[in-house]
């Protein structure tokens, strides 16, 4: 109906209170619901591998730089824009200006294409976990299609003989 506010309980519509936007029980409640939004497994997998990439601890330097200079504001102002107009993440923008309404759907065709991704990587640890409950794990021999001629099994590793000879 037109002069709804976005976020109205119907309980307040019925009693003709004004109406009441919702709200976070706790500030803990709205903090543990925006981490687990960005600290996953594919954060925890894709970090070190970046570091080790990309020189180590000297790669930590730029990434602070842009975590807090960007990434953090950017988010800040997600949030902001979020509760200041009591709208998700399609409509917010339209309400801002109507020429803004693309910023939404393209924002869900992004987490929808990244999602692709994370899904393979959640695959893949399901994969091992599963795996990792047999007697022989299926990784720990050479004589697999996958293993390449440098694969070296692990009691031929530890055979200090092998070496010398």
């Amino acid at each position: 109906s037109p002069g709804k506010s976005p976020g109205t309980r119907p309980e307040d519509e019925a009693d003709g209170k004004p109406p009441q936007r919702e709200k976070w029980s706790s500030k803990i409640d709205f903090v543990l619901s925006v981490a687990g939004g960005f600290v996953g497994l594919g954060n925890v997998w894709r970090f070190p591998y970046l570091c080790y990439k990309n020189g180590g601890g000297a790669f930590l330097i730029p990434y602070f730089i842009f975590l807090f200079g960007s990434g953090l504001p950017v988010f800040f102002l997600e949030v902001i824009i979020g509760q200041y107009t009591s709208e998700g993440g399609i409509t917010c923008w339209e309400k801002i200006c109507p020429l803004f309404s693309g910023i939404g759907y393209a924002s869900i065709v992004i987490v929808s294409l990244l999602n692709v991704y994370y899904i393979v990587i959640l695959a893949w640890a399901t994969y091992y976990l599963f795996h990792s409950f047999q007697k022989d794990l299926p990784w720990a021999h050479c004589n697999h299609s996958w293993n390449t001629p440098q694969c070296m099994e692990d009691t031929l590793r530890r055979n200090e003989t092998h070496w010398v000879s």
